[in-house]
C-alpha cells in the first residue's frame, strides 16, 4: 500500500525540492565532510544532500541513503545514477537501520520529525558513529506567527478542528533539541537557525504545491478537494486574495551532535572537543 510520501514524491520533487536544496546545502556545509568518509544519510526524500555528500567524499568515501518511501527511494537512486555517483547505495527501509559499519556523519534533513521515537533513532545513529562521528539535523522551526505554513495550519485548524497535523517545529528550539541529544547520550555542539526565501507567483499556487507535501497530501486525501478548499478560501483571505503573490523565509534549525568526550570538525569550529558536560555553545543565526 502506498504512502503519503510515495503519493507526493512526484509533485514534491518538482514543487519543493529546487525550493529547499539551500537548506540542504546549508547542512552539509556546517557538518564539513572530507574526502573518503563514509555518511549514512536518514530519511534521504529525493535526495538533495545525497547528491552533495557523496561530491564531498569523492570517490574514495561512500554515502548510503535510506528511505521508509520506496518512491522516494526511487527517485533518489535516480538521481544518483543520473549524476553518475558511483559512491552511493539508496535503500528502501527504517531511518534507524544503521548497519554496514562505523560512519563518519550520519545526516537528517527535515526527516527526524517522521521517526516514532526520536531518541531511539539517534541512539541508534550514535552506536554507528565513528571515534570522531557527528551526527547533523536539520527540522523546521522555530514557530513564528506570520510564517506562511503556520497561517495555512490555523486555517486548517479553524476550519477543521477535528484534524491533526504534525507539528515537526516542537522540538526546534534550542533546550528541546539539546535534551532530545543527552537523552541518546550525545552532546550539541551547534545550534543555529537558517533561512531562505520561498517564493510563489500566487497564493493559489502556494496551496497547490503545499498539496504536494507528505502531511498535507494525507490531509488532502482525507478531506477533499471542497473542504480544504474551505481552508484555501480562509488562507486567501489574509494574504490579500488567491492571486497575491507570497514570498517569505521560513526559519529552519541546523543542529549537530557528536559522542561526548570526542574531537570533531565542523565549519564553524575546527578540531572541536564535543562537551562531557551537555554545556553548549552561546546560540548564533545564520540568514541568508
Amino acid at each position: 500500500m502506498a504512502t503519503p510520501w510515495d503519493n507526493a514524491a512526484q509533485g514534491y520533487v518538482e514543487e519543493w525540492m529546487p525550493r529547499f536544496v539551500p537548506y540542504h546545502m546549508d547542512l552539509i556545509r556546517e557538518v564539513k565532510l572530507a574526502p573518503g568518509q563514509r555518511v549514512f544519510v536518514a530519511a534521504a526524500g529525493p535526495g538533495a544532500e545525497v547528491l552533495a555528500a557523496a561530491r564531498e567524499v569523492g570517490e574514495t568515501g561512500f554515502v548510503r541513503a535510506v528511505d521508509s518511501s520506496a518512491m522516494m527511494a526511487s527517485i533518489c537512486r535516480e538521481k544518483v545514477e543520473a549524476a553518475g555517483l558511483k559512491n552511493v547505495e539508496v535503500l528502501h527501509g527504517d531511518a534507524s537501520e544503521i548497519d554496514g559499519g562505523t560512519w563518519d556523519a550520519v545526516l537528517c534533513a527535515f526527516g527526524l520529525w517522521q521517526l516514532q521515537d526520536r531518541v531511539t533513532g539517534l541512539k541508534a545513529w550514535r552506536k554507528g558513529l565513528s571515534q570522531a562521528g557527528k551526527i547533523g539535523i536539520l527540522t523546521w522551526g522555530p514557530t513564528e506567527e506570520d510564517d506562511l505554513f503556520e497561517r495555512v495550519a490555523r486555517c486548517l485548524q479553524h476550519c477543521e478542528p477535528d484534524v491533526a497535523s504534525p507539528n515537526p517545529k516542537s522540538f526546534a528550539l534550542r533546550d528541546p533539541m539539546n535534551e532530545m541529544f543527552e537523552k541518546a547520550d550525545l552532546t550539541m555542539v551547534r545550534h543555529t537557525v537558517v533561512r531562505h526565501t520561498l517564493s510563489f507567483k500566487t497564493a493559489e499556487a502556494f496551496i497547490a504545491a503545499l498539496k504536494e507535501s507528505c502531511t498535507w497530501r494525507r490531509v488532502w486525501e482525507d478531506l477533499g478537494d471542497a473542504r480544504l478548499g474551505k481552508v484555501a478560501a480562509r488562507f486567501y483571505g489574509l494574504v490579500g486574495g488567491p492571486d497575491a503573490p507570497l514570498a517569505w523565509s521560513p526559519p529552519a534549525t541546523l543542529a549537530i551532535a557528536g559522542v561526548p568526550g570526542s574531537e570533531i570538525d565542523i565549519a564553524s569550529r575546527a578540531s572541536v572537543r564535543v562537551p562531557v558536560t551537555g554545556s553548549v555553545p552561546p546560540p548564533s543565526a545564520v540568514k541568508k
